[in-house]
C-alpha cells in the first residue's frame, strides 16, 4: 500500500511540476510581448528599413524656473541667445519655442497636437442659462 502511495505522490508532483513549468513559460512570452512605454522609439536604420529623411528639429522639453529658462531640442539644452543650427533661441514660454534664422521664424511646439482652448466657466454657464430662458 505505501509503494502504491509512494507512486501515487510521485505523479502527482510531476504533473504539479510540468503545470507549473508551462505556467511560467506562459508568463515569460506574454512579458516578452509586452512594450516598454520608457523605452526610446525603434528608429528606421535600427530595423532595417530605409532611414527616413530628418524631420527637423523637435523640441523635447522646456525648463522654467525663476533663474533660467531652457528647451531640450534635438538632445540639445539651449536658452535664448543660444545657436540652434543656422537659428538662435528667440524666445521660450510654457509651451513652445521659437527660432530666428535672420528674417524667419520657426515655432516648435511641445504639443504640437494640442489645441488651447477656454473652458467654459460655471458663471459662462449660469448666464447662458438665464439668456435662454
Amino acid at each position: 500500500m505505501a509503494k502504491y502511495l509512494d507512486i501515487a505522490i510521485k505523479q502527482v508532483l510531476l504533473c504539479y511540476g510540468l503545470m507549473l513549468a508551462i505556467c511560467g513559460l506562459h508568463q515569460s512570452a506574454v512579458a516578452q510581448s509586452l512594450n516598454d512605454p520608457t523605452r526610446p522609439p525603434i528608429l528606421a536604420a535600427e530595423v532595417g528599413g530605409a532611414v527616413a529623411s530628418d524631420p527637423g528639429p523637435s523640441l523635447q522639453s522646456i525648463l522654467i524656473s525663476q533663474r533660467r529658462k531652457e528647451a531640450i531640442i534635438s538632445g540639445k539644452t539651449l536658452r535664448v541667445g543660444d545657436k540652434f543650427g543656422n537659428a538662435r533661441v528667440a524666445r521660450i514660454t510654457e509651451t513652445e519655442v521659437i527660432l530666428r534664422d535672420g528674417k524667419n521664424f520657426q515655432t516648435l511646439k511641445l504639443f504640437p497636437n494640442i489645441e488651447k482652448k477656454r473652458a467654459n466657466s460655471s458663471k459662462d454657464n449660469i448666464m447662458g442659462a438665464a439668456l435662454q430662458q
